[in-house]
């Protein structure tokens, strides 16, 4: 009886954590003419709305200090806060607004490859 009771309390709370986590791909892709680089858009959109939680990390939290992390780490980070065609992401960062401007430019980096 306890087990029965377990799994159904476990099973009604799956949805909660299925709709805790990141979005869908937004389906951004490279433009041939895309001028954004780490450089000039990259590095301070990860610092300004990343980094006050990601610059430590932590085993549910990937640290995104460095090109090379944001790079490891770009379909997770476009599932969570980038946007294009096919969905705009608002999970990250937590509790603070993004123009969706932004986060389409976010995407669009990210499809580039995060070009430095």
């Amino acid at each position: 009886m306890q087990k029965h009771l377990l799994g159904i309390a476990l099973f009604s709370l799956f949805p909660l954590a299925c709709g805790s986590g990141p979005g869908d791909s937004t389906g951004s892709t490279c433009p041939t003419d895309s001028a954004l680089t780490y450089a000039n858009f990259g590095q301070a959109f990860i610092q300004e709305h990343c980094l006050a939680c990601h610059r430590a990390g932590g085993p549910e939290t990937p640290t995104l200090s460095t090109l090379a992390q944001v790079r490891a780490n770009a379909d997770v980070i476009d599932r969570s806060a980038a946007a294009g065609p096919k969905a705009v992401n608002t999970y990250m960062p937590d509790g603070a607004s993004v123009a969706e401007s932004e986060r389409r430019k976010l995407g669009e980096w990210l499809a580039c490859g995060a070009p430095e």
